[in-house]
């Protein structure tokens, strides 16, 4: 009887303390040593990194890091819509067998430049022997790193270098960038000499695989109804005045929302453009882009159209701040 008892003890102490259990003794998480005390929830407190980087985690936009945002392999929610299409191009978060074979459009097993749509400082790090190809493995292996920083967001105390402690991804793919072995990585073994030239970032030409002046429905592997959209002569192609409207042709009346967020965010975009001319164009790579809801508040309307406004606003104010290239 005593032995029955112990036992039926043991299991509801076991329920009981199971989480936070479970929390500290998981290792299948993104983010090793970060959830200090153990309840499977990452807080900003726990978070050793800068407060943008934490935003870019934070998938739901909640203020705590948990379940699939910290799971290994886990995808973030699908935004590749027909209003987010320019952040589409930009990301990738599908890294399964199917996506790497439609990705793949000669079938020679790997991924060149030109086949890849996302940006350049994903390549390079999944790229991680450095022969200007990702191979199957080396896109099925990025599954469990870390793909929502970029160099700017791991950069915490703004040194121009990005050390150990303020490195969330693999070790593995910290020294395969580490080129030089001395521990910390530069903005150049980081995104490469194409990451610091200045050159802007086509996109039209990224996904435009064969380069004939217009993207294909082959071409194109994102929302269906997106291509849709933009397809406005419906000749199923896209050319270059097509995608390149595809913000401003979102709605076809602009909305007082619309006008809120295409006002704030030309004027961010303006700043951010001016701050970055001494250093290199970087329009991608401006988190505000994906979150396009600075200044937003509720009496001004829809967010989304908000959102859609900043956007084209901010892309029009980077391109006025930053001036002549």
């Amino acid at each position: 009887m005593k032995s029955t008892l112990w036992l039926a003890g043991a299991l509801c102490l076991g329920m009981t303390a199971g989480p936070a259990a479970q929390g500290r003794g998981n290792t299948a998480t993104r983010f090793p040593g970060m959830d200090v005390n153990g309840d499977g929830v990452i807080t900003r407190d726990e978070w050793r990194g800068s407060d943008q980087s934490f935003k870019n985690h934070d998938w739901n936009g909640d203020n705590k890091l948990s379940g699939d945002e910290i799971r290994v392999g886990a995808r973030r929610p699908n935004r590749w819509d027909d209003r987010d299409i320019e952040q589409s191009v930009e990301r990738e978060n599908d890294w399964t067998p199917a996506r790497f074979r439609v990705l793949d459009h000669n079938h020679d097993g790997r991924l060149s430049r030109e086949e890849w749509h996302a940006g350049d400082e994903l390549f390079r790090r999944i790229d991680r022997n450095h022969d200007n190809v990702i191979s199957r493995a080396e896109f099925a292996d990025n599954a469990g790193d870390d793909r929502e920083d970029r160099f700017g967001d791991l950069d915490v105390n703004r040194d121009g270098r990005v050390t150990r402690d303020e490195w969330h991804g693999t070790a593995a793919v910290f020294a395969a960038l580490d080129a030089n072995r001395d521990g910390v990585l530069t903005r150049e073994e980081a995104l490469g000499t194409e990451g610091t030239t200045g050159t802007t970032r086509d996109e039209f030409r990224s996904v435009d695989v064969d380069g004939d002046g217009f993207i294909s429905r082959a071409e194109w592997h994102w929302n269906t109804a997106a291509f849709d959209r933009l397809d406005t002569d419906h000749d199923r192609r896209l050319s270059r005045q097509e995608f390149d409207n595809s913000t401003a042709t979102v709605l076809p009346q602009q909305t007082p929302a619309y006008r809120a967020g295409y006002e704030r965010g030309r004027q961010e975009g303006v700043q951010a453009g001016r701050e970055d001319k001494p250093r290199h164009w970087d329009l991608e790579g401006q988190r505000e882009l994906e979150t396009a809801d600075s200044g937003y508040e509720a009496r001004m309307g829809n967010r989304g159209e908000y959102q859609t406004g900043y956007r084209v606003g901010f892309r029009q104010g980077y391109r006025e701040g930053f001036g002549p290239r």
